[in-house]
């Protein structure tokens, strides 16, 4: 019988190429989709990757992308549609759903990448969410300010990697911010022409761990199959970098199991309320004195968590997204056997030049580091506008013991493994 057929709609983030053609090429028919990018150097290995592996076509910068995957699927008669990236996830959906492969229903489409339409469908589901507001213009935001109160955070309605998020408090001035966040959404190429976005409540954060360095909130990585959902771990966080930064996050959590239990519920009430049926599901929230408060739901699991999960538990996260997105038989659930981390420590709060980066070897040295990339060299200009997709290294750790990722964070955000100075020559610290 010969290998049913997957389209793979490739974009930025996620596991990569490397990672998933290995893991389902040899039990699928592969076709990969996938847009050039502005890098040169990078296209070429992407597209060398892809010659080795499978049959794959660049979509044209022009061509609408759910028509072209609905046609590209059509005439080589694929079983399945799936993407590890959160940009293609409505195209990837909408595809399947229009030719009734496995995918989430028409109805839950407008929300997958919408944060206004999720917290309304939380709200309307008695799922806890902080007030918000969408706000369109700089005349909506300062009446947001009123209607939502302060302190808040203003966030894009589609957006990633906290990009052009902004804090706002009483003392600030709303017209500055909301021309910062505008130019950051429109120079940012996970942005758009016409900037659209919400402000929301900030949550204040209660501290659930017996050790500080962990932050206060975390994340579910669940996998939903015919409305069924089960839940792969709960991802502890470490502590935000100003303004809302990601700085990484371990699994399996180490909150207490009634605390574990808590939260899963949390996160099968917003599967629910969003009307997700068969995806990969990556739910935020934030750790409160009154409980676990929802932040966002995304299609896809969590950064870093493919590989935790597999380095943790063993667990084959795209073979399971693709057997979701075929019909096919889904691996056991994970069950760990260590920690695992993934670090993404983020450069400081204001614009920088990188003036000191480490050796791949300074840093495979720290006790349980697997993996390390380091994407900047000597030289690059580092702005917080783009949110945690300018971290100073992307690296994977494992221990038998928890603390040991949390001192291996403290290593890599040690003072001299990575150096600045400002945009003019000053040191910045």
């Amino acid at each position: 019988m010969p290998n049913p057929t997957l389209v793979i709609i490739d974009g930025p983030g996620g596991p990569t190429p490397d990672w998933y053609l290995s893991r389902l090429c040899p039990d699928y028919d592969v076709h990969v989709l996938w847009r050039p990018g502005p890098n040169p150097a990078a296209h070429e290995r992407r597209v060398r990757t892809f010659d080795s592996w499978c049959a794959h076509v660049g979509v044209p910068a022009d061509a609408d992308l759910t028509d072209y995957t609905v046609e590209y699927a059509k005439r080589h008669s694929a079983d399945g549609i799936v993407t590890f990236s959160e940009i293609p996830v409505v195209e990837a959906h909408t595809a399947a759903a229009e030719l009734g492969l496995p995918g989430n229903p028409r109805e839950s489409l407008p929300v997958l990448r919408n944060k206004t339409r999720q917290r309304a469908a939380f709200r309307a589901a008695g799922v806890p969410v902080p007030r918000f507001a969408e706000v369109r213009t700089a005349e909506e935001f300062h009446e947001a300010r009123h209607t939502v109160g302060l302190p808040a955070v203003l966030k894009p309605v589609v957006g990633a990697g906290s990009m052009a998020t902004h804090a706002v408090d009483a003392a600030d001035d709303l017209d500055e911010i909301w021309a910062q966040a505008c130019q950051a959404y429109v120079n940012d190429p996970r942005g758009g022409a016409r900037p659209l976005f919400i402000l929301e409540q900030r949550l204040i954060g209660s501290q659930w761990y017996p050790d500080a360095r962990y932050g206060d909130h975390v994340s579910v990585e669940s996998i939903v199959r015919r409305g069924r959902v089960t839940h792969l771990a709960v991802t502890d966080k470490f502590p935000l970098s100003p303004p809302f930064r990601e700085n990484g996050s371990m699994l399996p959590s180490v909150l207490p199991t009634e605390r574990v239990r808590e939260i899963e519920a949390c996160a099968t009430a917003a599967v629910e309320a969003l009307g997700l049926t068969d995806s990969a599901v990556h739910t935020e929230f934030k750790l409160t004195a009154e409980g676990p408060m929802a932040i966002e739901v995304n299609c896809r699991i969590g950064g870093g968590a493919v590989e935790m999960l597999h380095h943790s538990a063993g667990y084959d996260y795209v073979a399971a997204t693709a057997a979701v997105a075929t019909g096919g038989g889904l691996p056991a659930a994970p069950e760990p056997h260590c920690y695992a981390g993934w670090l993404i420590p983020q450069p400081p709060d204001r614009p920088v030049v990188l003036s000191r980066v480490p050796s791949t070897s300074e840093i495979l040295a720290i006790p349980g580091v697997r993996e390390a990339v380091l994407p900047h060299e000597v030289g690059a200009r580092l702005s917080p506008e783009r949110g945690s997709a300018n971290y100073l290294t992307d690296v994977i750790a494992v221990s038998d013991r928890p603390e040991q990722l949390l001192d291996c964070f403290d290593r890599l955000t040690a003072p001299g493994l990575f150096a600045f100075r400002g945009p003019e020559g000053s040191v910045a610290g």
